[in-house]
């Protein structure tokens, strides 16, 4: 438990991942009568390592997940569920 009470179950830096699907949403609070974002709440991440031996399946593979995953959020109560789709080309002029 965080000190504003807050569970989470896993922190995950996701920055060290070769691609990265998430699910979340933006929490708000009024802040002196004006509605502010307050903090990223993550309904779903699923962070993997590039598979050199088989790139174009994985990545087939989680555009299908991704798709799926936005016929399952796109009636969540909140109605501004974002799903990110991050795919990191790094060292590409080696």
């Amino acid at each position: 438990m965080d000190k504003q009470g807050n569970t989470s179950m896993v922190s995950i830096d996701t920055e060290v991942f070769d691609i990265v699907l998430e699910v979340y949403y933006w929490s708000h609070k009024r802040i002196d009568g004006v509605m502010t974002k307050d903090k990223k709440e993550v309904l779903a991440c699923v962070p993997m390592f590039r598979d050199w031996e088989d790139e174009d399946s994985q990545l087939s593979n989680v555009l299908s997940l991704r798709h799926e995953l936005i016929n399952l959020y796109k009636n969540h109560p909140d109605g501004d569920v974002c799903v990110s789709l991050t795919i990191r080309e790094e060292f590409v002029n080696q």
